[in-house]
């Protein structure tokens, strides 16, 4: 399947990394090729593996004719530059593409316009495994993960689900195909309104979410998102969403969250996204969100400090 990435961040390289270096793709079955987000001449990128070797690769860039052939596109970028990458890309892509989006928190579904044409399916790639941008195209992993993939809209031939899932298989490895997506995104968007915030906050590394001073306001945060997603008309357990979170930050304990990399570097974090997502369903279903109201507006503060 021929595949488009869209975007040269982190995940974007980590993911045209994978899927370029397949072994089909390797021998010139399928065309993976990367639509940067800033016009680039680049002719290669470097990689650096978990195992610390570090090693360059050609680079193909993307062209309106890779986007109208493309079968699959994978849009690779922060949740608020979502709306506007489709809209970029959209009048070039084939009437029977496949449409990814891989991004943090919710919300964007609801921004894309123009729609996408009935005969564009929709999907989310849910990826939990870790990448930090070192320079320009230059990418390390930094931590394995499991990867989960589902319809959001639209609808996909049992040929093409297969195929999609034997492309994606190869390179990404772990990816479970979800018939319900939809809950495992509030679950994943349930680690991120803790995670994320509290790391951002007091620039800690993921694995210091669990240790006693944050129990109490992990607890708040968990149980105000469980009432609003019940409101969603979604199902979510407390204790369930309470020991993904302890799971996550102990697997990815030295880890630096991708919100706290942000502030770090200054640049615009995917708050609205994530706790803020919780606070305008809470005023939307008239529900009191305190601790994620405090978190969304906590970060936007630390935002206004350094962003023009």
């Amino acid at each position: 399947m021929n595949t488009v990435i869209v975007g040269q961040g982190a995940i974007g390289l980590l993911c045209y990394h994978r899927l370029s270096q397949a072994e089909n793709n390797k021998q010139g079955d399928d065309l993976v090729s990367l639509w940067p987000s800033t016009p680039a001449t680049r002719i290669d990128y470097s990689f650096n593996e978990m195992n610390g070797v570090t090693k360059r690769f050609p680079l193909t860039i993307a062209d309106k004719p890779s986007l109208t052939c493309a079968d699959v596109i994978i849009v690779c970028v922060k949740s608020y530059q979502a709306t506007d990458a489709l809209k970029t890309i959209h009048q070039f892509i084939a009437d029977d593409a496949i449409i990814i989006l891989t991004h943090n928190g919710l919300g964007t579904l609801e921004e894309i316009n123009p729609p996408l044409k009935p005969s564009q399916c929709l999907l989310a790639l849910l990826l939990t495994q870790g990448a930090k941008k070192i320079a320009p195209y230059h990418v390390e992993h930094t931590g394995m993960g499991h990867s989960d993939l589902g319809i959001i809209s639209g609808k996909l031939s049992a040929i093409k689900q297969k195929q999609l899932l034997a492309c994606l298989n190869k390179s990404l490895k772990q990816l479970n195909w979800q018939e319900n997506i939809q809950q495992a995104q509030w679950k994943k968007l349930a680690i991120n309104c803790v995670i994320n915030p509290i790391s951002a906050l007091n620039n800690t590394e993921n694995g210091q979410i669990n240790q006693k001073p944050y129990q109490e306001m992990t607890k708040d945060i968990i149980s105000e998102i469980v009432a609003v997603a019940a409101k969603e008309g979604v199902t979510l357990k407390v204790s369930l969403l309470r020991q993904l979170v302890y799971n996550v930050a102990e697997s990815t304990a030295k880890n630096t969250s991708s919100m706290r990399a942000d502030v770090l570097n200054q640049r615009r974090t995917e708050i609205d996204y994530i706790n803020g997502y919780i606070h305008r369903l809470g005023e939307k279903h008239q529900l009191t969100t305190t601790i994620n109201t405090q978190l969304w507006l906590a970060v936007k503060a630390l935002e206004n400090k350094y962003l023009p």
